[in-house]
């Protein structure tokens, strides 16, 4: 069960769980991923506006029914919203951690607006359960670059793998209209923000 206090803090949030094995031949155990937007300095409480907000995606141990020893795989970005910060997080069939993570306000590369370097928001992200990068990331070398598999995303509330195919989709939230399902490749540009929608007859 969640701690009252991580759940006070979450504006947004996700989960994932995934069984890994122990070291040294013991019992199996467990991770459990969350994500989630929080003050960079302050734990609960009222939001000052002082205060700087995240996105941060933290990998637990659960041992006897507790969450414990968290380590922060991610921190992205958490302003000028908080808005459009997503929250599916997933364990793809390569046992990899998928996130997705809306634009938050931004543009950026990740939003199509090309000169600015992306920053890690307005995309699906992919890291190995120890928070490392797979591969080479859609748009380049470095951090956060090399964490994403996909970019152009607006936002989403829903992201999950086709059981059977082990395809990757998406839903979008489109602005005030025009919401998408996806399927999301490696590589792919939801369009967001190039490509804009119409109202339906206009």
């Amino acid at each position: 069960m969640l701690t009252y206090q991580i759940i006070r803090k979450a504006a947004c949030w996700g989960i994932a769980v995934s069984q890994h094995e122990a070291k040294d031949r013991g019992k199996p155990s467990k991770y459990v991923f969350l994500y989630y937007t929080e003050t960079k300095s302050k734990d609960g409480g009222d939001l000052e506006k002082t205060q700087t907000i995240v996105n941060r995606l933290y990998r637990y141990e659960l041992v006897d029914k507790k969450l414990i020893n968290p380590a922060l795989l991610l921190e992205l970005p958490g302003e000028p919203g908080p808005r459009h910060s997503g929250g599916v997080v997933l364990i793809g069939p390569d046992k990899n951690v998928y996130l997705v993570i809306g634009d938050v306000d931004h543009r950026k590369e990740a939003q199509n607006m090309f000169g600015n370097k992306a920053d890690g928001t307005g995309g699906v992200l992919r890291i190995t359960q120890d928070g490392m990068p797979v591969g080479r990331g859609m748009l380049g070398d470095t951090y956060p670059l090399n964490r994403y598999y996909a970019y152009g995303i607006r936002n989403s509330f829903g992201m999950d793998f086709d059981p059977v195919t082990g395809n990757l989709w998406d839903t979008e939230n489109g602005d005030h209209c025009c919401d998408e399902i996806n399927l999301v490749e490696p590589g792919f540009n939801s369009g967001w923000d190039g490509i804009k929608c119409k109202e339906f007859g206009s």
